[in-house]
């Protein structure tokens, strides 16, 4: 591991344990690494722990011994603090929990075995089951505690990366529907990655399917996943089927088995769909374009072209601001502008398609009276969810003569629901 150079990352961060993998060059594929060299132990505990007085943490499997034994303080449910918290007190000081999380994947990524994770790392793709607004935000800060540049450190759900993971296969893997079954010890869930393959380009998506609950005897166990398995695929056609989570075992499945591989369906089961698929899509952004053709159409997706239309050198133009086809939480977009006789906004809204088009207009109260083209604005638009978009203004005046007023204005624009 020493001699490699440009290190491509998948790390999953786990509703309570994560893993990660690194890209394998010779054998061209992700290679999960074990927490101890030489043992099968891929998962640790989401959980860090601090030395008090000093700057010394550990993590993972770790963690219990240093609190036991050396008296550390625990931070414990990382992925739950991600989701409802800002700040956590630690030792008696306020830590940002995305610090936290900085600090738990930065000593997860020294398994690597380099001595400079930045330099040697060219792609850092994170996931994690969903993607909230805090969460987006914890894990950009744990990137800047780690020292990623923006460009080189990615985030997705799980979803997506069960995109990745599946067309980066052999192309009989994905030739027709591509089933998804998740574990959580008694409880599971159904996914199908779907393609509208008549699309230019290609539209991929997963549709979630119902979940159930195992009964926990052996026998009854695997009548009821069978049952589930007969439910949740019906009577479509499909290529591959994967199980990944825990709490499927081959022993007691016997029956679910046998219905899952019926019509010659390719069945695997890991843990480490997940963390691959991170791995693939790292590959993806920062290397190739393999999968230029196809379009992933997930929640997450921002569906919306946002612009303005202004006049650039004397002639009528439209500026885009934000493009679809991007997650909302890497839409975003800045420009600057000389107001002429106007003292509003408006952007124009148009779907991917570009076949339905709304204006959105937003006012700014007590901008100062001054002469046409002596107001120079700076805007800033960002997505905060897949349909909304915060819009935020900023009064630069103009030169000397109209200096700035320091206003500012704040708008949240539901995209889906702009008005004409």
């Amino acid at each position: 591991m020493n001699e490699v150079r440009n290190i491509l990352v998948g790390f999953d961060f786990g509703e309570k344990v994560s893993q990660l993998c690194y890209y394998d060059r010779r054998e061209g594929e992700p290679v999960s690494l074990p927490v101890k060299v030489g043992t099968g132990q891929y998962t640790f505990p989401n959980a860090l722990s601090k030395k008090p007085g000093e700057d010394e943490w550990h993590f993972g499997l770790e963690v219990e011994y240093f609190v036991e034994q050396q008296d550390e303080i625990a931070v414990d449910n990382l992925y739950t603090l991600c989701l409802e918290q800002e700040t956590v007190e630690v030792d008696g000081a306020t830590w940002k929990v995305g610090e936290l999380l900085g600090k738990f994947i930065g000593n997860a990524l020294r398994i690597l075995g380099v001595p400079d994770l930045v330099k040697s790392i060219s792609g850092l793709m994170i996931t994690t089951p969903v993607l909230t607004r805090p969460m987006v935000e914890n894990i950009r800060v744990a990137c800047q505690e780690m020292g990623f540049p923006r460009n080189r450190c990615f985030l997705q759900d799980y979803e997506e990366s069960f995109y990745y993971h599946t067309l980066y296969q052999k192309p009989e893997i994905w030739s027709r529907n591509v089933g998804l079954f998740i574990f959580d010890q008694d409880a599971v869930s159904y996914a199908k990655l779907e393609m509208s393959r008549s699309s230019r380009p290609v539209r991929v998506g997963v549709r979630r399917g119902e979940h159930t609950t195992l009964h926990t005897e052996a026998l009854q166990r695997d009548v009821d996943f069978c049952q589930f398995v007969m439910e949740s695929l019906e009577n479509e056609v499909y290529s591959s089927i994967y199980l990944v989570g825990d709490g499927f075992e081959r022993e007691w499945a016997e029956k679910s088995v046998a219905e899952l591989c019926k019509h010659q369906r390719r069945v695997f089961y890991g843990n480490n769909l997940f963390s691959k698929g991170a791995c693939y899509a790292a590959k993806e952004k920062t290397e190739e374009r393999n999968l230029k053709g196809y379009l992933y159409v997930g929640n997450d997706l921002v569906r919306e072209n946002v612009g303005m239309e202004m006049t650039v050198f004397g002639t009528p133009a439209y500026h885009p601001l934000i493009v679809s086809g991007v997650n909302w939480y890497e839409a975003m977009g800045d420009c600057e502008i000389i107001l002429d006789d106007t003292r509003e906004l408006e952007f124009v809204v148009s779907d991917m398609e570009n076949t339905r088009k709304v204006r959105y207009s937003m006012s700014l109260p007590g901008l100062p009276e001054r002469p046409a083209k002596a107001t120079r604005l700076h805007v800033h638009l960002e997505f905060t969810a897949a349909d909304e978009c915060r819009i935020d203004v900023i009064d630069m005046g103009f030169g000397d003569l109209y200096p700035s007023s320091n206003l500012t204005w704040h708008e949240t624009m539901k995209s889906r629901g702009a008005e004409e």
